[in-house]
């Protein structure tokens, strides 16, 4: 199975993984959307691999749109990017990434099962702080960092926590819940942010407001808002636990069990089910070898499944009964189960 950062285990059962990302543009160059050719991004590309010597830097013309999809599924790029990014500069162990041509001209952007999001945010803060020896920033006095989106000017930073909330949607709560947060300057999305939607029960928590409050402001508050949902889901877990036992055991045993026999499964099927088995094994009702449900979550989409077929020159006369019949073969690999 594929390498990837997200092998990297993490103990707590409800957050996954956080992320820091900075949005930054150089002054003087019109924002990417504007620009007539890539050339001063390459310029710009160019100065970044030499700052960032010890980084991959990866053409993203190099690759075609398979390998670009798997990208994005791995969380290493935007899907954005994926349709007109330039160069992307990767550290080895692929928790640190300079963008390069997304919607602003540089995304530093720093990923992780288990720090902090201070943590995250001094790693990408010093990636910055190289970058600006280099390069001259567009910057205003006034309102902070010049962003292509306004929504993103100030600070231009985007934090986010990814959460498996199983029995806050089971209870149907989660509507409420990203309601309160929109009206506080917070969202819950997919998994892939905006206009995505959630997967297997995992949300994105992340910031909206980066103007008018500084950094370390907005780390303060997320953190906050995030031990509070958790709490929230732990106590719904618990109240599930106690007073719905045999139907939460139920559904449990059930996806295990077609997990391990079924021949074909949709991603949105198979992402439920590996949900259900997690929030089984967080409490402690199955037990399962090995289980790594982000990574797992990652290798059964369609990028992952489709670059699976295409090494194995499996032959189809329909892509997505392969692609459904393919997870299958591998969630069974994954579980120990039999063909």
């Amino acid at each position: 199975m594929v390498d990837t950062w997200l092998d990297e285990k993490t103990s707590n059962k409800i957050v996954m993984s956080s992320r820091i990302r900075l949005a930054r543009n150089i002054e003087g160059l019109p924002f990417p959307h504007m620009l007539q050719s890539n050339e001063a991004l390459e310029s710009l590309a160019d100065s970044v691999s030499e700052t960032f010597s010890d980084y991959k830097t990866l053409d993203m013309r190099a690759f075609n749109i398979l390998d670009k999809a798997l990208m994005v599924e791995e969380f290493l790029i935007s899907p954005r990017f994926l349709k007109q990014g330039v160069r992307l500069i990767l550290s080895e162990d692929k928790h640190a990434s300079i963008m390069i041509g997304e919607e602003d001209h540089i995304r530093i952007q720093v990923v992780d099962t288990s720090k902090t999001l201070e943590e995250l945010y001094k790693t990408a803060s010093d990636i910055d702080d190289a970058l600006e020896k280099n390069v001259e920033y567009a910057f205003d006095t006034n309102y902070g960092f010049k962003t292509a989106c306004p929504t993103n000017v100030g600070t231009g930073l985007r934090a986010s926590v990814m959460l498996h909330l199983p029995a806050l949607s089971k209870n149907r709560r989660i509507k409420r819940v990203m309601d309160a947060l929109t009206r506080m300057g917070y969202t819950l999305r997919g998994i892939y942010g905006e206009g995505s939607v959630p997967l297997g029960e995992m949300y994105q928590l992340s910031n909206q407001v980066t103007l008018g409050v500084d950094e370390h402001t907005i780390l303060e508050n997320l953190e906050d808002i995030k031990n509070q949902i958790v709490a929230e889901e732990e106590k719904t877990r618990q109240w599930f636990y106690h007073n719905r036992a045999l139907t939460v055991r139920d559904s449990v045993f059930r996806s295990y069990g077609l997990l391990t026999y079924a021949q074909k499964m949709s991603l949105e099927e198979a992402a439920e089910h590996l949900s259900n088995i997690k929030y089984g094994v967080d409490m402690e009702m199955l037990e399962v070898e090995n289980f790594q449900f982000q990574k797992w979550m990652c290798v059964i989409q369609h990028a992952f499944i489709r670059k699976r077929i295409e090494d194995q020159n499996l032959e189809y006369t329909s892509l997505e009964e392969a692609e459904n019949r393919e997870r299958a073969i591998l969630i069974k690999e994954l579980l120990g189960g039999n063909e």
